[in-house]
């Protein structure tokens, strides 16, 4: 299926952020299906974090200082997608505006890495490699979020949303911005190497980091 992928925008009721928390929500038992309840837990993220929306509501407030300039006042890059799909009922008719559906999220901060990975002692060449060369003009692209809808009223629509917003974030990385690395955790990237994260309360989260060099075609 053919996705629309856009900007998320500020608003007054935070609707793009909102969704995106939404999105989070909805892993939760889909992660529980598969076996991977460990991943993130069993409590939607919304609640056990109630300040989780917030995360989202400032990289959409940072994307948005960033792209009029695109750069060009020294502001760090930020952009925040969305993934939307064309409902099959709108648009049929004369003067009918076509419905999209937002089936997925993805956020991207240029030459950052959050704090939990650079915690990581055995991940520290790497990501103090990536930093120095950044301070170099190597640039780099940190792929801090993709979720995809796992909700009723996306389910047939939000099939390869995370490839469509993978091929967007590398077309803007590697492209526009001609950055030569993106770091992520899946979808096309090389891994590198695992990690765990101590969440308060003793949680332990999983996770992998990966590595995805922009200069390579998709067959590479």
């Amino acid at each position: 299926m053919p996705f629309r992928i856009r900007d998320a925008l500020p608003s007054p009721s935070n609707t793009d952020a909102q969704f995106i928390t939404s999105a989070f929500d909805s892993c939760i038992p889909h992660l529980a299906t598969i076996g991977s309840a460990t991943q993130w837990g069993t409590v939607p993220l919304s609640t056990k974090r109630p300040d989780f929306i917030t995360r989202h509501v400032t990289a959409i407030a940072d994307a948005e200082k960033y792209r009029p300039s695109r750069g060009e006042s020294g502001a760090p890059a930020v952009r925040v997608l969305i993934a939307e799909a064309l409902l099959p009922t709108s648009g049929g008719g004369s003067g009918e505006e076509e419905e999209y559906i937002p089936v997925g999220a993805a956020t991207l901060r240029g030459g950052y890495f959050p704090q939990y990975v650079l915690d990581q002692k055995h991940l520290q060449d790497i990501t103090g490699g990536a930093l120095a060369g950044e301070e170099a003009g190597e640039r780099f692209m940190f792929l801090e979020i993709l979720v995809t809808d796992f909700s009723e009223a996306t389910r047939e629509f939000r099939k390869g949303a995370g490839a469509a917003l993978v091929k967007a974030a590398r077309e803007w990385a590697g492209g526009e911005l001609g950055m030569g690395v993106m770091f992520y955790e899946t979808q096309g990237f090389q891994k590198i190497d695992g990690f765990v994260v101590e969440k308060a309360g003793g949680e332990k989260w999983p996770g992998m980091f990966l590595r995805m060099d922009l200069g390579k075609k998709e067959s590479e």
